[in-house]
């Protein structure tokens, strides 16, 4: 027999005995191994003979050992026996457990479908029964909150009961409630108390919407107890019978409308007695005495015949747009007296909050066709205030009073925007096309009175600012302040036509004040009365703190008009001293050799005597004359530093002369005044001043 010998396993077992530590020791020390394995082995019988001798020596533990072991195999059998029982019965109360389960999950499903059952059918039931309590609210007389709860369940048990398709949450199954014998059997009864509740409800409104009409009425306490607190009513008719809906919403506005119309013609009448009448037709800025002058008095007076077209504090009323309106019997207590744009911007205001109130009010109450509602209940309102304002406008010839308007209007329409109730755009468009026409009318008017103007009969004549330049001033700062130099300040979109009508009568006051300085007797007093009204038309822009060109256009006029006149001042105090100087100037120009002969020195002498002798009277005369021509404070400093201003340079140049004439200081050189002993008499006449 073959023997296969295992290469690898001899392999493995080498290296295990390698990796044993006696095995490496052993080799270590060199130990033979042969007689190493002889002592092993006697070793291994010695042990046995003894393992031997010691089971010999304990049998009878053995034995005993033996009994208890073949005892606990017979116990062990005994317990395996009983857990292979408790093994049997544990899994019939599994089977059994089981079953238990699938039961319990069957029952739970049909629990649930019993349930969502139960809950559309509730549904079904809740939505179609008719509750004893709401069939006796209907049938009561009075109306109230209980009457309005039942009213809505109603009207939720017709929506119901009335659907062609299946609930949508489900409550009537497969079928549609209309289709139900439920339906069939309620919608008859449901549709008498739809009766019942449409009678009910339509005397109610009725009542409520005809109280509106009474004097005295508290119409926004009305609206609130007692027609929004029902409005739900309102729309169960206006669903439920449209007819009926409509005729108490047409019902409605006849009331309302006629109520406010009533309203708005009783306070515009009252307000009406206490106007008070800024302008008339004569008022316009430049109008002859004859058409002043009554069948009672020859006299005129011009002196406040600019206070229509000051605009004055009457702009104040463009701070108080969302201020109260007039109230009548405080009016009347205190005996006021009220321009025309008070009057509107009250009438404005009043309608404003009015229909504010019935816009929110309409859009609560009946919900649909909201705005068509209100321009019918406030049509007849707003007709009657814009023929009033019409009216007015016929005779209206306050230009401030119609500026102040047409801002009033624009002011209101923001607001009404910013309260984001815009349904008075239309009116105030109105009131635009009604205002600005107007304006230009009467602009036109007094452009027409500065232009066709007969310039030698309007009133007395003198050097002193005439009345025309002071209205003129007043029209143009009250409108450039109106403007308040801002694109569409004004509102309307009137401003172009504003810059370029205040250009026209600028052109025409400019002309209008030559024609009528024509009629002065000389040239000097010609410049006096313009300097005059210029001045009075730049103090008026500069009283109302107007910036505007119009201030630098008069201003260049102005400034002309003094250099003219201190010329001619000290053409008059000094003549000699002007006519030689320029004469002398234009000498030594053309002169093409360097001979200076061509200035007289006797002539020169003379002139310095005179000049030294008379210049502190002709300064004086000057002073004088200043005094007696202008007024004003301001002007009359200005003209007279101006013309002392240039008596100083007259002079300067006329040393000058001197000096380039004569190659050595003549004789009278000593006479001659230095310019600081007559710089020093300017200022003494500049400080007086």
């Amino acid at each position: 027999m073959d023997i296969e010998i295992d290469f690898d396993e001899i392999g493995e077992d080498l290296l295990t005995f390698q990796e044993d530590e006696t095995v490496q020791q052993a080799l270590h020390r060199g130990v033979d191994l042969k007689k190493y394995g002889n002592e092993l082995e006697k070793e291994l019988r010695e042990a046995e003979m003894e393992a031997v001798m010691q089971y010999v020596d304990n049998r009878q533990q053995v034995v005993d050992l033996h009994k208890q072991m073949q005892e606990c195999d017979s116990v062990l059998g005994r317990m395996q026996e009983m857990l292979l029982g408790f093994q049997a019965d544990l899994g019939e109360i599994s089977e059994e457990i089981k079953y238990l389960q699938d039961e319990s999950m069957s029952m739970s499903i049909r629990l649930k479908n019993r349930r969502a059952a139960e809950e559309k059918l509730f549904k079904f039931v809740d939505n179609s029964c008719i509750p004893s309590d709401m069939a006796e609210n209907i049938a009561a007389s009075e109306i109230n909150e209980k009457f309005l709860d039942s009213v809505i369940q109603l009207s939720n048990k017709l929506k119901y009961l009335q659907q062609m398709k299946p609930a949508k949450d489900g409550s009537s199954l497969t079928l549609a409630p209309i289709d139900t014998y439920t339906a069939k059997s309620l919608l008859p009864e449901l549709e008498k108390l739809k009766a019942r509740v449409i009678s009910k409800v339509r005397d109610y409104f009725t009542t409520q919407f005809n109280a509106l009409r009474k004097p005295k009425t508290n119409i926004q306490v009305l609206q609130q107890n007692s027609l929004l607190k029902y409005a739900p009513l309102l729309q169960f008719v206006l669903t439920e019978a449209t007819p009926v809906g409509e005729d108490l919403r047409t019902l409605y506005i006849e009331s309302m409308g006629k109520t406010l119309q009533n309203l708005f013609k009783t306070y515009y009448s009252q307000l009406s007695k206490f106007e008070l009448v800024m302008s008339s037709k004569n008022d316009l800025i430049a109008v002859e005495e004859a058409n002043l002058k009554s069948i009672f008095t020859q006299k005129v007076n011009f002196t406040k015949r600019y206070d229509s077209f000051s605009l004055g504090d009457r702009d104040k009323i463009l701070d108080q747009i969302e201020s109260g309106p007039i109230l009548i019997h405080v009016a009347s207590a205190e005996s006021q007296k009220y321009p025309y744009e008070a009057i509107i911007r009250s009438i404005i205001k009043h309608l404003s909050d009015a229909a504010t109130n019935e816009f929110l009010f309409i859009i609560d109450f009946f919900k649909t066709n909201t705005r068509d509602t209100f321009n019918k209940i406030f049509g007849r309102t707003l007709s009657l205030i814009l023929e009033n304002l019409e009216n007015y406008l016929f005779q209206c010839h306050d230009i401030v009073g119609l500026l102040l308007m047409i801002r009033i209007t624009h002011s209101q329409r923001m607001v009404m925007q910013r309260r984001r109730v815009p349904v008075l755009d239309a009116f105030f468009d109105r009131i635009s096309m009604l205002l600005w026409p107007r304006f230009k009318i009467v602009f036109d008017e007094n452009l027409k009175s500065i232009k066709n103007a007969n310039h030698k009969r309007l009133g007395t004549l003198d050097l002193t600012p005439h009345y025309v330049s002071r209205r003129y001033g007043e029209l143009v700062a009250s409108v450039l302040s109106l403007q308040n130099g801002s694109v569409d300040a004004i509102g309307g979109g009137g401003d172009n036509m504003l810059q370029n009508d205040l250009q026209l009568m600028r052109q025409e006051i400019i002309a209008l004040l030559d024609r009528m300085s024509l009629l002065f007797p000389n040239a000097k007093e010609r410049k006096v009365f313009l300097i005059n009204n210029y001045d009075q038309i730049l103090s008026v822009f500069q009283e109302r703190r107007i910036s505007s060109e119009e201030i630098q256009k008069f201003d260049d006029l102005l400034m002309k008009q003094r250099e003219l006149f201190a010329e001619d001042e000290i053409r008059v105090s000094f003549p000699y001293l002007i006519s030689f100087v320029t004469e002398s100037e234009r000498k030594l120009v053309e002169s093409t050799t360097s001979d200076k002969s061509i200035i007289d020195e006797t002539v020169v002498e003379g002139y310095v005597h005179e000049f030294a002798t008379n210049w502190r009277s002709g300064i004086q005369q000057i002073n004088d004359n200043v005094l007696s021509y202008f007024a004003n404070f301001r002007n009359g400093m200005e003209i007279l530093k101006q013309v002392l201003t240039q008596l100083l340079l007259y002079y300067t140049r006329f040393q000058d002369i001197i000096k380039k004439s004569f190659t050595r200081p003549p004789s009278f050189t000593k006479d001659i005044i230095t310019t600081a002993t007559i710089l020093m008499e300017i200022k003494k006449y500049s400080r007086a001043f």
